[in-house]
């Protein structure tokens, strides 16, 4: 965990530190980011991301003036430590929280958010369930996620495979993680996959986390179906993709010959890149994207890349990460003038959240400094980032759009091949 120079916790989970004119001690935030475990390579991602992201922030003048100090801590991709990860960084003084990852930990975690009156912003938690109203217990707002949920990768799933795939594909196994991200998302996509006239043969489920010989027992009962499958949607993260897909290319050897995976958000990752063997090159799946030409994602490339060997593009849900602190940071602000001299953080940075992503004139992080006097001015803004506007519903939740990737030829990058609106998506397959 990265050391703490000053952090005294509240009850309510923000820094006792004055919050008045002239404060300079830093206000914390905190990452709970997936370093070991099923998403070992994209939680390290985060973990660059977001320092990269406070170092920006810091660069622009940080909240009000004062320095934004991150606290992080592994969440292993274990659902069940996630609620404990994100009360020992509350404990530490944190205001709020990019994070957790799955949406099986952010199920482990919301109530404490709740409880302790600390927003948690996941950058990559799609399932379905946590933006139902009557969810229960209740997050009394405390939880958002700046990504789509999988109704909408689902619906761009399904969609594809009947309406655009070459040759349209109206029949498929579906192989998949028993958690919430996985179960959510396959009932999204058979759901919208039936209304397309699609069905669904046989549905294979394992465990997160998966064992070399978990997977080689998944893929035989894939090639123990009555009828060879030809196109299998893998809903799986990215160390279980890596696995499933060695067990069925069985050292070049693939066990179902011809069979084609159509892979999901869990397998967009650097680590699968360098980690599945050449079979599945030229492979697809979905993921959320990003306005990649545009000025707000630019200014997170310049930013990351000036600093790390790897290309941006590779960490799909980089943006997210970088636009969960930006946003954080732009409450903070809105509640220091709305509040003059109150501590940050509890309910009025979450009645903060909201606002700020939305609805008024729109700013990006490379003009933080405007963002800022706009609302010291008493104006009304509108964060927009890189991974595109981030406006929150009343649920906390975002939508956004969605790319179909294939893994290129050499194997060195995910080539987006169809991009698709999420609200054109969804209207689609009403």
């Amino acid at each position: 965990m990265v050391a703490v120079a000053v952090a005294v916790a509240l009850a309510g989970g923000a820094a006792a530190c004055g919050d008045g004119p002239g404060d300079t001690t830093p206000v914390m935030v905190g990452l709970l980011a997936p370093k070991t475990g099923a998403l070992q390579q994209v939680g390290e991602s985060f973990e660059r991301v977001a320092q990269v992201a406070v170092a920006k922030l810091n660069e622009v003048g940080g909240i009000n003036g004062r320095d934004v100090e991150l606290l992080v801590d592994d969440t292993a991709t274990d659902a069940t430590t996630a609620g404990a990860k994100l009360a020992g960084l509350i404990d530490q003084g944190v205001i709020a929280v990019v994070g957790p990852a799955t949406s099986g930990e952010v199920t482990n975690a919301y109530p404490i958010a709740a409880a302790r009156h600390v927003p948690i912003i996941s950058p990559s938690s799609t399932a379905p369930a946590l933006s139902d109203p009557d969810l229960a217990p209740p997050d009394d707002g405390y939880m958002f996620r700046n990504v789509p949920d999988d109704n909408t990768q689902g619906a761009a799933i399904a969609y594809y495979l009947t309406e655009l795939r070459e040759p349209r594909t109206r029949s498929v196994t579906v192989l998949y993680e028993d958690s919430p991200y996985g179960v959510g998302l396959k009932d999204a996509f058979e759901r919208t996959y039936a209304t397309l006239r699609g069905s669904v043969a046989a549905e294979v489920s394992f465990t997160q986390n998966i064992d070399d010989a978990g997977a080689a027992t998944a893929i035989g009962q894939l090639a123990a179906l009555p009828t060879a499958p030809q196109v299998v949607v893998m809903i799986a993260l990215e160390q279980d993709a890596i696995k499933l897909v060695d067990a069925w290319d069985n050292g070049g050897a693939p066990v179902i010959p011809g069979m084609q995976f159509f892979m999901t958000d869990g397998a967009r990752s650097s680590g699968f890149l360098t980690g599945a063997p050449a079979s599945v090159r030229g492979m697809c799946g979905t993921a959320p994207t990003f306005p990649f030409n545009g000025l707000a994602y630019t200014t997170l490339k310049d930013a990351y890349e000036a600093v790390n060997d790897d290309v941006i593009e590779d960490q799909v849900f980089a943006p997210n990460v970088w636009d969960g602190f930006f946003l954080i940071a732009a409450a903070a602000g809105q509640q220091a003038v709305d509040y003059p001299g109150e501590p940050l953080g509890g309910a009025h940075l979450r009645d903060a959240l909201t606002p700020v992503s939305r609805d008024g004139q729109i700013f990006k992080a490379a003009d933080w400094r405007d963002l800022i006097i706009s609302i010291r001015d008493g104006h009304d803004v509108d964060y927009d980032g890189a991974a595109g506007p981030n406006d929150f519903d009343e649920h906390g939740q975002a939508v956004g759009p969605y790319e179909v990737w294939c893994i290129a030829p050499d194997g060195s990058t995910f080539d987006q091949v169809v991009y698709l609106d999420a609200r054109q998506v969804q209207t689609l397959t009403m």
